[in-house]
């Protein structure tokens, strides 16, 4: 073979296997998700959402740290209750990729933040409160294109109104959306 056939050859094997690499130091993402937000009160029932964006820099292969912002609305689709609860804020996590192949990615997560919440009821009382998040859970990323993911997210969390001195939040909530590669 000639030079210029090896070369070419070693090329394309290059260019294929970038394109199939798994996660790797310095790789930075972008990731959208959302949960459902049931809540109860008064014995009525309302439903809405959480959603989240999270910006995530690998450190290594198997490490990264994720900066996530939040915001939440549990009358989005239902509000049977009259009360309007509303939380913003920003929780920092560590990420540790368990599997971390060219189409899955499996990680265990370890986070914890601040926030806001406001309370607003029907009869116009308002409260607002400052909040601490902790959370921890497990997570995969499925490969659908070269820089998309779908993601699922499954983290326990414990947010607790600091102002009130309650628990506002306490269980396991299933995150889905998309993570894009930014680089």
């Amino acid at each position: 073979m000639s030079y210029t056939k090896h070369l070419l050859s070693l090329l394309l094997v290059m260019i294929t296997f970038t394109g199939f690499s798994q996660n790797k130091k310095g790789d930075s993402f972008l990731s959208i998700t959302a949960s459902p937000f049931p809540t109860t009160n008064s014995d009525r029932n309302d439903f809405g959402i959480i959603a989240k964006v999270g910006l995530e820099f690998h450190f290594s292969n198997k490490v990264s740290f994720q900066g996530s912002f939040f915001s939440s609305n549990n009358v989005l689709f239902k509000d049977d209750s009259g009360v309007n609860i509303n939380s913003y804020g920003f929780v920092p996590s560590v990420h540790y990729y368990f599997v971390n192949t060219a189409k899955l990615n499996v990680f265990g997560q370890l986070g914890y933040g601040f926030g806001y919440e406001d309370l607003t009821r029907s009869y116009g009382a308002i409260e607002n409160s400052a909040l601490t998040i902790f959370s921890v859970g497990a997570g995969a990323n499925y490969k659908l294109k070269e820089k998309l993911y779908l993601q699922l997210h499954l983290p326990y969390f414990n947010a607790q109104n600091i102002t009130i001195k309650s628990s506002v939040a306490d269980g396991i909530a299933l995150f889905l959306g998309f993570n894009f590669k930014l680089n």
